[in-house]
C-alpha cells in the first residue's frame, strides 16, 4: 500500500545503525510511503550539505528535486500533505503532550544511547566496524578507519557530551527508568498514548530501536527486564497502514504516562532552560544540576530552539488546555518554562519544509546547528 504523495520512492540518506534514520523509516514505514535507504558517505553528505545546509542525517530527498530536513518538522510536514492513517493526536493537549514527550526522548536519551554504545569496549569495537563501512570511498586500511570511528564517537558524544565517572550512574538511570516506565504503560495498550502511535512513539522509538534494542549491553537489559518494551520495539518496525486504519489517535491523557512526564518536568525542561540561558550569555559551555548530580556540556543551538518551538506550541493552548497541560506535569517550575518568551539570541527556527534543491546559503550547520 502506497500512501505516499510521490509516485516514487523517496531517498532516505542515511545509516541502518543511525538513531534518527531508524526514527524516520519507522514513521515512513506507518504511513505507507516508499523509501530507499542510502548509507551516508563522505561524498553523499557533501551533497546533502549543498542542498541543506546542515550536516546531519538523515535526510530525506523527495522524487520532484526538494529535500526534508531534522526528523521532528518532517513528520509535521508529512502528517499535513500524506493520506493514510493520521497519527498526530487532534485534540491539541494529547498534542502537545505528545510532542512534549518527541522531545525529551529525541534529545535527553541520545546521551545514555551514546554511552551504552561507546563506553562499553565490545559494543564499540562491533559499532565502529559497522561505521567503517561508510568510508568505503576514502582509500584508507580499515583499522584506521575503525580508528576514526573509536576516537571520534567517545570523545564528541560520550565525555564531550557530559558523561563522566560521576554522572554515568545518572546516564544509564535515564534508560533504566524509560524501560520502567514503558513496560508499565505496554502492559495495558499497545502504544505510548493509546491503540495509534504517535509523536511520542516515534521519538522513544529512535533511541530504543537502533541503540538499546541492538546494542549489546542495553540489548541484555531490555530482553531481561522490559520484554513488553523489546515486543513494543518489533511492533514498531512492523508498522503498516493497514494495521492503523482502524485506529485513530488519542483524545484524552491516558494512565500511566506520569513517570515519563516527570522526568520530562524534572529533568529535561530545566536542562533546556540552562542550555538556552548559557547560550544567551554568549557562554560555549553550560553547567547545571539534575538528577542530584552536576552536568556539564557544550551550548547546543539546537536544543535552544527545542525549547523555542515547545514555547511556541504551549502558547497555542488556550488558558483551560494550558491548565490542563500543567496538571499533567505537576510541576510550576516546568510550567513556567514552558511560558518563558524565547531570547532574541535564540537561532532560527527549522526552515519551512519541503526545502527546494540548492536553496539554502551561509556556512553549514553540524548536527547541533552551529556553524561549521
Amino acid at each position: 500500500m502506497n500512501a505516499s504523495p510521490f509516485k516514487d520512492p523517496v531517498i532516505v540518506h542515511g545509516s541502518d545503525c543511525s538513531y534518527y534514520t531508524g526514527k524516520i523509516e519507522a514513521y515512513l514505514r506507518a504511513k505507507g510511503i516508499d523509501y530507499r535507504l542510502e548509507m551516508f558517505t563522505p561524498l553523499s553528505m557533501r551533497r546533502c550539505v549543498k542542498n541543506t545546509g546542515v550536516r546531519q542525517i538523515p535526510q530525506v530527498e523527495c522524487p520532484d528535486g526538494t529535500w526534508l530536513l531534522d526528523t521532528t518538522p518532517t513528520i509535521a510536514y508529512l502528517e499535513s500533505v500524506c493520506p493514510g492513517p493520521k497519527l498526530s493526536p487532534a485534540d491539541p493537549v494529547v498534542r502537545f503532550v505528545s510532542l512534549l514527550l518527541e522531545d525529551y526522548a529525541d534529545e535527553w536519551l541520545w546521551r545514555p544511547a551514546m554511552h551504552y554504545r561507546w563506553s562499553y569496549r565490545s559494543t564499540a569495537k562491533l559499532m565502529s566496524a559497522w561505521l567503517a563501512e561508510h568510508l568505503s570511498t576514502i582509500p584508507a586500511p580499515a583499522a584506521l578507519k575503525r580508528a576514526y570511528w573509536l576516537y571520534r564517537q567517545p570523545t564528541w558524544f560520550v565525555r564531550r557530551d557530559g558523561v563522566t565517572a560521576s554522572t554515568r550512574a545518572a546516564t544509564e538511570a535515564s534508560y533504566l527508568e524509560s524501560l520502567q516506565a514503558l513496560e508499565a504503560i505496554f502492559e495495558i495498550r499497545p502504544f505510548i498514548l493509546g491503540e495509534i502511535p504517535t509523536e511520542a512513539d516515534f521519538g522513544f522509538f529512535a533511541s530504543m530501536f537502533r541503540h538499546f534494542f541492538s546494542d549489546p549491553a542495553p540489548a541484555r537489559i531490555m530482553r531481561s527486564t522490559a520484554p513488553g518494551v523489546n515486543e513494543w520495539v518489533a511492533r514498531m518496525w512492523n508498522l503498516r497502514p493497514e494495521l492503523l486504519t482502524d485506529q485513530a489517535p488519542p483524545t484524552t491523557l491516558p494512565e500511566r504516562i506520569e513517570p515519563l512526564l516527570e522526568a520530562v518536568a524534572h529533568i529535561y525542561l530545566p536542562y533546556l532552560a540552562a542550555n538556552a540561558d548559557a547560550h544567551n550569555r554568549g557562554s560555549k559551555e553550560v553547567t547545571y544540576t539534575v538528577q542530584n548530580v552536576q552536568w556539564r556540556e557544550p551550548v547546543k543551538p539546537y536544543r535552544v530552539r527545542c525549547l523555542a518551538e515547545l514555547h511556541g506550541e504551549f502558547a497555542k493552548l488556550d488558558e483551560a488546555r494550558r491548565a490542563a497541560v500543567a496538571d499533567a506535569l505537576a510541576d510550576p517550575r516546568a510550567v513556567q518554562i514552558l511560558e518563558r518568551e524565547p531570547h532574541a539570541s535564540t537561532p532560527p527556527p527549522a526552515p519551512t519544509l519541503p526545502l527546494r534543491a540548492g536553496s539554502r546559503n551561509g556556512r553549514p550547520l553540524d548536527s547541533w546547528w552551529r556553524t561549521i
